[in-house]
C-alpha cells in the first residue's frame, strides 16, 4: 500500500446512468495518473453501513496511490488544470480532441480527502494459545 493516497468521493446526477457515469470516469481516471506524483487508481461503488444514516452521500469513491506527499500530488494537478471542477471545465474548453467533457460534468457532486499513512499494516495475530 503507498504511503500516500487521495480519496475523490463522487455522485453524478440521477439522470446518468452508473455505466454513463462509470465509462467516462474511468477514462478521466486516465488524464490524472498522467500527472506526477498519480500512480494508481482503484474505482469502488459505496455503500452505507454503520451511522450511514439514509445512504451515503456519495456514491463512488476514487482511491488514488501517490508517489509523493498530497500536498505535491494535488499542487502538480492544479499545475495542470485539474486541480478543481472549474479549472478543469476551462481546461477542457481549450483542449480540442482531448476527452469530452459531458454535459451533466458541473452536476456531478465531489468531496476529496489527503491521507498520509500513520502506521504500518495491522493484521491479526494469533498466538497457538489464543486457536480454538
Amino acid at each position: 500500500m503507498a504511503k500516500y493516497i487521495h480519496l475523490v468521493f463522487s455522485d453524478p446526477p440521477e439522470t446518468v446512468s452508473d455505466d454513463d457515469y462509470n465509462t467516462w470516469y474511468d477514462a478521466h481516471v486516465q488524464e490524472i495518473l498522467s500527472v506526477d506524483g498519480w500512480e494508481s487508481a482503484t474505482r469502488y461503488a459505496v455503500e452505507g453501513v454503520v451511522g450511514a444514516g439514509g445512504g451515503p452521500p456519495y456514491r463512488f469513491l476514487s482511491l488514488y496511490e501517490l508517489s509523493c506527499p498530497p500536498t505535491e500530488a494535488v499542487a502538480n494537478l492544479e499545475a495542470a488544470n485539474m486541480g478543481s471542477a472549474d479549472s478543469y471545465v476551462e481546461k477542457k474548453d481549450a483542449d480540442e480532441g482531448k476527452l469530452p467533457l459531458p454535459a451533466w460534468f458541473t452536476a456531478i457532486q465531489f468531496g476529496s480527502w489527503n491521507c498520509t499513512q500513520v502506521s504500518d499494516r495491522i493484521t491479526l495475530h494469533i498466538t497457538p494459545g489464543d486457536q480454538q
